[in-house]
């Protein structure tokens, strides 16, 4: 089941993106204690909203967006735009979908919201299942790169919604003009 989170729903949020951060790095994650607490910061903002993924009365995935801004994340909100944060799914249950029906609800969720575009950034290297994924969900690269706090190059991707909802599945998206709105 697929539900919105809460800001009761917090720390648990926070315990999938830390144990999926834990097997993606073979347990070494020198900035482990200030990305969990950046990552529960976040999903505590009132601009901000979560999805999670239970398994019974287990949470299996969550998936955290925010309004995109301007000037790579420092500048005002880009009005109709969301920015998709975080997208994590445990570890023991890799490969079972369960991402994909997590952005399925939020890319509906944001239509219901009123948003036209849904912007990410994504590591480049050793990140093919993610690339699968968002692929396969209508995200297509804008070409745009960086690096992240910790030198490893991430890629900006974006799916535009179109007349009569966002893109459908499958049909790669075309890139759009970058505004030059990153949020760190």
């Amino acid at each position: 089941m697929i539900r919105l989170g809460s800001p009761a729903d917090v720390e648990v949020a926070a315990s999938v993106y830390e144990r999926s951060n834990l097997a993606r790095r073979q347990g070494v994650w020198p900035e482990q204690a200030s990305r969990i607490k950046h990552v529960a910061a976040r999903l505590r903002e009132p601009s901000s909203w979560f999805l999670l993924a239970e398994d019974g009365s287990w949470c299996v995935g969550m998936a955290a967006v925010e309004p995109m801004r301007g000037g790579d994340g420092a500048g005002a909100v880009v009005p109709g735009v969301l920015f998709l944060n975080l997208v994590y799914v445990v570890p023991e249950r890799w490969g079972q979908g369960i991402g994909g029906v997590m952005l399925d609800a939020l890319i509906d969720e944001a239509g219901r919201r009123g948003y036209s575009r849904v912007h990410l950034w994504t590591h480049e290297q050793q990140n093919e299942r993610a690339h699968r994924l968002y692929r396969s969900h209508g995200f297509a690269r804008t070409g745009r790169t960086t690096e992240d706090g910790e030198g490893a190059l991430t890629g900006e991707w974006v799916r535009e919604q179109r007349e009569g909802g966002f893109q459908g599945h499958g049909a790669p998206a075309e890139p759009a003009q970058s505004q030059d709105a990153r949020h760190a």
